[in-house]
């Protein structure tokens, strides 16, 4: 099991990277899904969220482990690579579906899964600060907050992208881009957090196109070129959105490259994620202050009763 997909490990020259490479996340076009499986979708999902419930365990275990082997060495150990590497792409899969990406079970497996509608591509493992290994916790900060805020609000909106696709059965190709969108930004946060990558999460309203240049370049195998996302003969040249040249226009079922530049309505969903999630989040904060304050004044008015009595 590698860190990156398989079409990256041909002989030859690697395609010239961006540093620090992000990990990238490409989904096929929106597609017709069953209305019944969109219905139990949540329902499907609780065979998986069973399954990575009990792997969290493991991954704190492995990324302690991990911690102290990239801060001693600057490099994450290829276990941890490996291990941390399988459950992302599990993860992502499992959030996609309940992001209704695609209507493809996701498969039990942390394996790369070419045939997949939604993949992960990570980058070699890479040599790691010492520093920035050590303050994790406090840069992911920022990050942290951002990647709440964005959840919260997506899943306001899930009802909605929800109720449309079981009347339509089809998810709207803006909601498709937005929950792209959150998807990869929570997976580039994951990945940073388990020192995956050295690239901070960002990204949220789509990447440059040479940020995906290592992962959308053929790789050369013996001299010729090997098919891989976005190359002819292999998942489908690239494409877009109404537009040549940009995101997904390959066969159904794979995406046609790694770059997701984002519509003006899906800008406008994250954007409202964005809001809804900050109001909720602060709505939560100020009702668990009150009910902190309430229970602490009822507390000190049962203790007075109790000494007057």
């Amino acid at each position: 099991m590698a860190a990156y997909p398989p079409y990256q490990a041909y002989p030859g020259p690697a395609p010239a990277l961006i540093t620090p490479p992000p990990v990238l996340v490409a989904a096929a076009d929106p597609a017709p899904q069953q209305r019944l499986t969109v219905f139990l979708r949540f329902i499907l999902l609780v065979p998986h969220l069973i399954v990575l419930c009990l792997m969290s365990i493991a991954v704190l275990v492995v990324a302690f482990i991990g911690w102290w082997g990239a801060l001693f060495t600057a490099r994450l150990p290829l276990f941890a690579v490996n291990f941390l590497s399988g459950c992302l792409r599990w993860w992502t899969r499992v959030y996609a579906y309940a992001f209704l990406l695609t209507d493809v079970y996701p498969p039990f497996t942390p394996d790369e899964v070419p045939t997949y509608p939604v993949r992960v591509a990570i980058p070699e493992p890479q040599r790691l600060n010492r520093a920035a290994v050590f303050f994790r916790g406090v840069l992911l900060i920022p990050a942290n907050i951002l990647c709440t805020v964005l959840s919260s609000g997506a899943v306001l909106m899930a009802l909605i992208a929800w109720l449309v696709t079981l009347i339509t059965g089809r998810l709207p190709a803006s909601f498709h881009l937005a929950y792209v969108a959150v998807l990869r930004f929570q997976t580039r946060f994951y990945g940073y957090a388990g020192m995956l990558t050295t690239a901070y999460p960002s990204g949220l309203y789509g990447d440059r196109p040479g940020i995906v240049a290592w992962a959308d370049a053929p790789a050369p195998a013996f001299g010729a070129p090997a098919p891989g996302y976005g190359t002819p003969g292999g998942y489908g040249a690239p494409g877009g959105y109404d537009a040549p040249g940009g995101y997904g226009t390959g066969p159904a079922s794979q995406p046609g490259t790694w770059l997701l530049p984002l519509t003006s309505a899906a800008k406008v969903l994250v954007t409202t994620f964005i809001v809804l999630g900050a109001i909720c989040e602060v709505g939560q904060n100020v009702y668990n202050m009150e009910s902190g304050n309430s229970t602490v004044n009822n507390n000190g008015t049962s203790t007075s009763v109790v000494i007057n009595l």
